[in-house]
């Protein structure tokens, strides 16, 4: 009986992994119902789709002989260890999430996708959204919008954000553009170039999506801020491609604060 419990239980543990692989690759999936599947969907069905194959493969290595067998368990290893990996990204996406910053900081809007001066890409509406409603709850916080124009836009992505602003009530005296930054770690260097001249208080909240915050707060503690974060929302159907994404930034990141002391662009 106890040779049969053991089966049993590999059996349920493994149409459980089964469930779980094809699940991600299903969420993976769904950025396609709003137009979009870059990088991050990829990847994210290239892991899930990994495992199926380990699973489905184990089993006629393993009969192969003592070589195959090895390389086998080698390859479960690694995988296992880049699902903890993951894991433990995950938690430092989810812990600074929950925390909101204290009112009457300046604020750092970081750099998305834009269309047009008036046209700006879902995930930079929801951060300049964001960042408007804590600037009209604390009239005496100025803002830094940041982003430079990428080779698909018509113009850098921090004019957009500032007509957005203006739109929405705010004082063009109280927006100062970063607009030559390519990446995030550039958006907040550059930001503290400009606090530095101009003089404006460097305790700030860093807006941006809430999957990106971890490591959006730690590039500005990296550019001599003292930052909080301030999430964005994110839409729930183009999630998955962001997080896949964001996995892959903050493995790179990890790697360049270790052994390049974070010089590197992210």
């Amino acid at each position: 009986m106890r040779g049969e419990d053991k089966a049993m239980g590999k059996t349920v543990l493994k149409w459980i992994f089964i469930t779980l692989c094809g699940a991600g690759i299903i969420w993976f999936c769904l950025p396609v119902l709003h137009g979009g599947f870059a990088g991050g969907s990829v990847f994210g069905i290239f892991i899930c789709g990994l495992g199926l194959a380990l699973l489905l493969l184990y089993p006629r290595l393993s009969g192969r002989g003592r070589r195959f067998r090895l390389w086998a368990r080698a390859a479960v290893i690694v995988y296992a260890l880049g699902l903890a990996w993951a894991a433990f990204l995950t938690g430092l996406m989810i812990s600074y999430q929950a925390a909101l910053p204290p009112q009457g900081l300046n604020v750092v809007v970081l750099g998305a996708q834009v269309y047009g001066p008036e046209q700006l890409g879902t995930s930079l509406r929801g951060r300049v959204d964001r960042a408007l409603a804590y600037l009209q709850a604390n009239p005496d916080a100025d803002c830094i919008v940041t982003g430079g124009q990428g080779g698909n836009e018509p113009c850098p992505e921090a004019l957009a954000e500032k007509n957005a602003l203006v739109s929405g009530g705010v004082d063009p005296a109280r927006i100062y553009m970063e607009d030559k930054s390519r990446n995030t770690r550039q958006n907040l260097r550059f930001a503290m170039e400009i606090a530095r001249r101009e003089g404006l208080d460097t305790r700030v909240a860093v807006v941006t999506q809430n999957f990106h915050l971890f490591r959006a707060v730690k590039l500005a503690e990296s550019a001599g801020f003292e930052a909080y974060g301030l999430p964005a929302p994110t839409d729930p159907i183009l999630l998955p491609q962001y997080y896949g994404r964001e996995l892959l930034s903050l493995t790179k990141w990890w790697a360049e604060e270790l052994f390049l002391g974070g010089n590197r662009n992210p």
